[in-house]
């Protein structure tokens, strides 16, 4: 076994990373409270509820109309398909239409989640 001697090298070679990891925070800190950045990062969480949230509302209301339209199974799956996607373009609408951002998110998951219990209640 040999002995390596302990210098002072790796403590100062810590604090200088650890001074740069902190100054790389404080940058990032300073470009997230621009007004364009949180802008674009409103547009996107706004994007990503429409897209998310809407495509998971859309495909629960097309499975509940499966079931409860009166027609053959044939014909209610296209007819729910069909008003699946006007009912995804209209929450795409309505994600960017909200007041507040998260409103876009509690609304979509809400009404995915009526469709969902409903699907079970009449589902076979």
């Amino acid at each position: 076994m040999s002995h390596i001697p302990v210098s002072d090298t790796p403590s100062a070679t810590s604090a200088a990373s650890t001074a740069a990891v902190t100054g790389y925070f404080q940058a990032a800190l300073r470009w997230f409270k621009q007004d364009q950045t949180q802008f674009g990062f409103q547009v996107f969480v706004r994007a990503s509820a429409a897209l998310l949230a809407g495509y998971i509302a859309a495909a629960t209301l097309a499975c509940l109309l499966t079931q409860v339209l009166p027609m053959s199974r044939f014909e209610s799956t296209l007819t729910a398909n069909m008003l699946a996607f006007l009912f995804y373009a209209i929450a795409i609408i309505y994600a960017f239409c909200v007041r507040k951002t998260w409103h876009a998110w509690r609304d979509l998951t809400l009404f995915s989640l009526l469709c969902f219990a409903l699907l079970k209640v009449c589902g076979q």
